[in-house]
């Protein structure tokens, strides 16, 4: 799949963003020259999600997660922006529900389709324009970025 060349790469960026989505960045940094935005850059691979929940797990023990109680969204941005994920090892489908994202630190993030809907669960942001997705109704999607029927880039 087109998410391979994710395999080995670092986190250089974290942000929970509104409604609690969730966005990283992988491999090089690149400047974005957008100054409305919190970072100046993205990752050269992006993942992210807008509305699915998610959770980051070490050791059977949850570190933080999108129903984390807190009194503000810059609390739970805090929080993931503190954990050190590494390299991404693998990512797969323990269920056609959720989709597993593990890290050579012992981490693994989930993403949980938590209702029954047509919205993506996941999406990527790849090299080249690339831009994939995943939901539950239709499956991987991959296409160019600038033909996705998604917001270009999450904007936390």
């Amino acid at each position: 799949m087109v998410v391979a060349g994710l395999i080995g790469k670092v986190c250089c960026r974290q942000r929970v963003g509104r409604g609690r989505s969730l966005s990283l960045g992988f491999g090089a940094k690149v400047l974005h020259g957008n100054s409305r935005l919190i970072d100046d850059f993205y990752g050269e691979w992006e993942i992210g999600t807008y509305s699915a929940a998610w959770r980051v797990v070490k050791d059977e023990k949850v570190l933080c997660g999108s129903q984390d109680p807190v009194s503000s969204l810059e609390e739970l941005d805090s929080k993931i922006r503190k954990i050190q994920l590494g390299k991404i090892k693998e990512i797969y489908q323990p269920s056609s529900f959720d989709v597993r994202v593990t890290f050579d630190e012992g981490i693994h993030i989930d993403f949980l389709a938590v209702a029954d809907s047509d919205d993506e669960l996941l999406h990527f942001f790849c090299p080249e324009n690339i831009f994939a997705k995943y939901s539950i109704a239709e499956g991987w999607i991959v296409t160019k970025a600038d033909l996705a029927d998604s917001n270009l880039k999450c904007d936390s």
